[in-house]
Order: C-alpha cells, then structure tokens, then sequence
C-alpha cells in the first residue's frame, strides 16, 4: 500500500474524511495525495506540495483542510487537475499507481436522501481503484471485525483483493465472509481467492433476494466495523447505480465501506 487519494469537496464532512485517511496513510506509511472534488483547476495534472500549490479560492479551501491535519509522519501532496475528476483521477494512476481512494459519501451533495452522492459515486463506478467510504463525523479506529457481503466469489487481479488482504495483515482485522445467495445462484460460480478465505473467521451463506438484504440479516450478529462488498460489472453494486447515486431507501451503510473493484 504505497499511494492513497482523498478527493475532497465542499462537504463539512471532508476535514473528517481527510483525517481518517491521514490515520491509515500513517499506519501503511502510504503517501497521501488529495485532490479537489468540487471544481477543476486551471492547470494540467501535476503534483506538487501543499505549501506550494497554486493560489486558487478552492485550492486555498482544500490547502487549509490538509495544513489543519498534516502530521510529520505522513507525507501529503496536492494534485492539480483540469477538466473531469475521474480523468484526472486516472491520469494520476498512470502516473504512479494508486492503490486506495478515501472519500465521503457526499462530497457535495446536501440530499439527505442519498446515500451516496453523484461525485463519489462516479469514483466507485467509473474508477477501477478499491475505494473506502467514511460515514459522516466517523472517526478512525482500527477496524476489529469486517463483514464481506457477496454473491459471486471470484476475484480477478491482485488489486482487487490487495487493500483488504493489507487490512488484515495490518491491523489483524477478522474478516467473516457471507455468501448472499441469490434467485438464480449457481454454486458452481464460488471461486473465493484463497488467501482471504484462510485469513478470515469462516464463511456463512444466506438465502436473500439482494446482497444488500443479506448484510442487514447478519449484521448484528457479526457486528462489524467496516463492510465490505464488490462492485463488478453488472453486479448488484452496479445495478443500484444507475445515474451515480445511492438512496438511502436502497443502501445506506453507518460503518466505513470498502468497495472492491471486481472489473
């Protein structure tokens, strides 16, 4: 886990979303880059350091959010972009490879009927890179038992699996696995990456119309501290959002959430 980006909006949530990525960019000795969520700035993608960003009205905001939370242990740089956000996510992928991205429900969005807003939205649907979601004012803590909801096991590529497999060898997270069987689920379609199904506590199945239905039956039994699901290609993830955004009606999460880019 060597890169973790933190897209930051208007939201007052994004001083928290900042210093929850802070406290894992700390504990991996990951370098942390943030970018601002909100407007494109007037200069092509580069990186550079916060004392040294550009003099813009929003940078300045996203500068004055990453002075307020810089410790010295954590190295933190700014990323300038121009045009769309996820270009310029991907462009800095290209660059130098991210392994994580860390972001707010809503980063701008002010609906409270949303669980997920359009702009972080965009980052999990049109992103390949795994994404944590921090809830609103959630404050960092080392997670202690993880809940991972699916109905389709297989895993494709290393990266997919890399940040929870880094989890659990670095804050010796339990990992309980669920299997949320589906109308229409083929058992022959479980093809679970070994390394996880031996680092987690077991593997429990359930018969449930979603994914989604499954975690809320289990849930309190497990009582977790962060959940973490897939979004794949017509996956059910996916499925819920089809204008990048989540209702809360449909899926609402008060733990952070890691979504795996199963793609």
């Amino acid at each position: 886990m060597k890169n973790i980006l933190v897209p930051i909006g208007i939201s007052k949530n994004g001083i928290n979303t900042l210093a929850y990525a802070v406290s894992l960019a700390k504990h991996f000795n990951a370098s942390l880059f943030v970018i601002d969520s909100y407007n494109a700035t007037s200069t092509p993608a580069q990186i550079s350091t916060a004392k040294d960003a550009l003099n813009t009205k929003n940078f300045n905001r996203v500068k004055e959010m990453v002075q307020s939370v810089q410790k010295d242990s954590v190295d933190i740089k700014m990323v300038n972009y121009r045009g769309d956000l996820v270009s310029g996510i991907e462009s800095l992928d290209k660059e130098i490879g991210l392994d994580l991205i860390v972001v707010g429900p809503k980063s701008n969005d002010v609906n409270e009927t949303l669980f997920l807003g359009k702009v972080s939205g965009r980052i999990v649907k049109k992103t390949s890179i795994p994404v944590i979601l921090v809830p609103i004012d959630y404050k960092f803590s080392i997670p202690q038992q993880a809940l991972f909801a699916f109905k389709k096991g297989s895993i494709n590529g290393e990266r997919s699996s890399s940040p929870l497999k880094f989890l659990i060898k670095t804050f010796s997270t339990k990992v309980n696995l669920l299997l949320v069987k589906t109308p229409g689920h083929e058992n022959n379609r479980l093809e679970i990456d070994h390394e996880i199904v031996e680092l987690s506590e077991g593997l429990v199945s359930s018969d449930n119309a979603t994914v989604y239905q499954g975690v809320l039956e289990h849930f309190q039994s497990i009582n977790p501290d962060l959940l973490v699901v897939f979004a794949r290609k017509r996956g059910f993830f996916e499925k819920l959002m089809g204008s990048d955004v989540i209702y809360k009606k449909d899926f609402y999460a008060k733990i952070p959430l890691l979504v795996l880019k199963n793609r």
